[in-house]
């Protein structure tokens, strides 16, 4: 192998390895994380009147939005919170946990998806839980007792009602019967699956870090199509129209034809895009750590307008009606107008923020670093009410 590429492999590892791993270094700064395990990466799925997300303590919490505005205490009918006990937390999680964690429960940095009356959660322990959504009463569990884990989960699963799909560090993508939780069907690529894939017309797409992007079969895992790409793959790929929307650690935004593979067009930014691209209307929106957000024409890439941020962008944003909401890794929100990219409004959680935004209204829902949930009101650019995730018991 070339020096230069042996080089650029190193360099984008230990890159990847400091955003998973970075600690705190001022809680008071607006940046903080209030300890070394409180990352915050799980999104919110709404399932009736409530949100579900995980935590880095391994639950996985549905809140009544009403319930918290009110200030109920928790849980109110219809809120749970289900703990997921790890037993052996050091062979499960890797570097991925770091050297001062100890806990015996962690690790939910997928965002759960839901089918049903069922919400589904994927855990860097490499187990799938299908739980209640009303009860948070576990259904079932895969693997089952007793066999091996199936390796990290950290991308976010994925549906399509019959079948869940999600990869996993070992560089399998896999299928699970929605309903009972059985065994469909696995294929192998060829580098670890960190992203999570996406499903849409009976076909899965994922992409891994060994720079390969494949279609496959959602009946019965089969390729479709399968390219290789110069760089990792670090977003979530997201389907829309006809096209493959995706980032990759070379800076670049790719759009592809999801029916054959080939591309379409692809953008450089000045950083990598990790957060997955929103598309609406023929417009792709793409946070990128630059601290930009790209408004790019979807058929062609053309760019339509930027914003710049006052810090890099790893959270995914969330579109409402024509207001894009975004989320920097300073804590500060935006509100943008989707036609023109001016900012309507802004906000401050006033931590960190990794995890992809939700939005209802104008109401934008965050994940923050500091085990803290926060409903914003964006129109007035404050905060409506927070919920610590690490005050529930076991």
């Amino acid at each position: 192998m070339k020096t230069a590429n042996l080089v650029k492999i190193l360099l984008t590892v230990s890159l990847v390895s400091a955003v998973f791993l970075a600690g705190c270094t001022d809680v008071s700064g607006g940046g903080g994380c209030a300890g070394p395990s409180a990352q915050g990466w799980s999104g919110f799925v709404p399932y009736k009147q409530v949100l579900c997300f995980g935590s880095m303590e391994g639950r996985v919490i549905a809140v009544n939005p009403a319930a918290r505005s009110d200030n109920k205490t928790f849980p109110v009918e219809g809120e749970w919170a289900y703990l997921i006990k790890i037993a052996s937390p050091g062979a499960a999680c890797g570097a991925m946990c770091g050297s001062s964690t100890s806990a015996s429960n962690m690790g939910i940095y997928a965002t759960p998806v839901t089918s049903g009356e069922l919400v589904y959660a994927g855990t860097y322990s490499g187990k799938i839980y299908a739980m209640n959504g009303d009860k948070g009463v576990v259904r079932w569990v895969y693997p089952r007792e007793g066999y091996e884990t199936v390796g990290g989960v950290v991308g976010n699963l994925a549906t399509d009602g019959q079948s869940i799909f999600f990869g996993s560090s070992n560089g399998k993508l896999y299928a699970l019967d929605a309903l009972t939780g059985d065994y469909k069907w696995e294929f192998q690529t060829s580098d670890k699956i960190w992203t999570s894939p996406a499903v849409d017309s009976g076909v899965v797409y994922t992409g891994n870090y060994g720079g390969n992007i494949y279609a496959l079969s959602a009946e019965d895992g089969k390729v479709i199509w399968e390219i290789k790409i110069p760089s990792a793959v670090a977003s979530a790929i997201t389907v829309s129209g006809g096209n493959l929307y995706f980032g990759t650690f070379d800076r670049y935004l790719h759009a592809l034809d999801k029916t054959s593979g080939q591309e379409k067009w692809k953008v450089s930014g000045g950083n990598w895009f990790w957060a997955a691209p929103v598309v609406k209307d023929g417009v792709a929106y793409c946070a990128c750590l630059d601290q930009k957000v790209y408004a790019l024409e979807a058929d062609t890439g053309r760019e339509v307008w930027q914003f710049s941020a006052e810090s890099p962008i790893v959270s995914t944003p969330a579109l409402s009606e024509n207001t894009l909401y975004v989320a920097s890794n300073n804590g500060k929100l935006y509100s943008l107008d989707i036609k023109k990219g001016t900012m309507i409004n802004s906000a401050s959680v006033g931590f960190t923020v990794y995890a992809p935004l939700y939005a209802d209204g104008a109401t934008v829902y965050v994940n923050a670093r500091n085990h803290t949930v926060y409903a914003v009101d964006m129109t007035k650019g404050s905060i409506i009410w927070q919920f610590a995730s690490n005050s529930i018991g076991n």
